[in-house]
């Protein structure tokens, strides 16, 4: 049995080649239809981990992290944290953070010298967790931006018989105002199924379910 390229590849992206699921793939799923991790073949070593959460004991659907999943936002950074790391300024170009800050509209944060050592606006941390945390930064998207990167279409999945495996969802917002980017797969044999595509392409990414 095989996954279909028509519904795994990107169209156009024939080199990559078809899935073939191993018989032993096969036996490992029917002997443990309801634990997908026993017939999951990850790398003993891998690079890089996507974590899969379940989030319905009554079906088979799993959202995808790559590092751990985000169980609470990232508390707030100092302003020496959020130039640096999230606006690319160094804190201490005078000349450099004088511009950003007019760029907000504001000629100062405080007129206390330390106050780089505070933590940044709530309005500005709030923004950034609404917006580019969901969107770019969180390792639900980023499970979204590796995946895609590796040109895996999203939808349902068939073997080449036409018989359902399950689907993998590719979702860049869901509604207008909800922005977050991440991937959810469901089906029993899908995860296998994933892990087993990724060794194909060579990729050192290891699929932990967690319970």
């Amino acid at each position: 049995m095989s996954l279909s390229r028509r519904h795994f590849l990107i169209s156009g992206a024939a080199a990559i080649g078809a899935c073939f699921l191993p018989s032993t793939f096969l036996r490992r799923l029917a002997r443990f239809p309801a634990e997908p991790a026993v017939a999951i073949d990850a790398p003993s070593s891998p690079r890089h981990t996507l974590y899969a959460t379940r989030h319905d004991d009554d079906v088979a659907r799993w959202q995808l992290a790559l590092g751990r999943p985000t169980t609470e936002y990232p508390s707030a950074p100092s302003w020496r944290e959020w130039l640096a790391d999230y606006e690319s300024i160094d804190p201490e170009d005078e000349d450099a953070v004088t511009r950003w800050l007019a760029s907000c509209g504001r000629e100062e944060v405080s007129d206390d010298p330390t106050w780089l050592k505070d933590p940044v606006d709530d309005w500005i941390w709030e923004d950034y967790l609404e917006n580019r945390f969901l969107i770019h930064d969180s390792p639900e998207a980023h499970a979204l931006q590796y995946l895609s990167r590796l040109k895996l279409a999203h939808g349902p999945l068939t073997d080449a018989s036409g018989v359902r495996l399950g689907r993998l969802d590719f979702f860049h917002g869901t509604m207008p105002g909800a922005d977050s980017h991440f991937v959810e797969v469901e089906g029993e044999a899908i995860l296998p199924a994933l892990q087993h595509r990724l060794r194909e392409l060579g990729e050192s990414t290891a699929i932990e379910i967690i319970r």
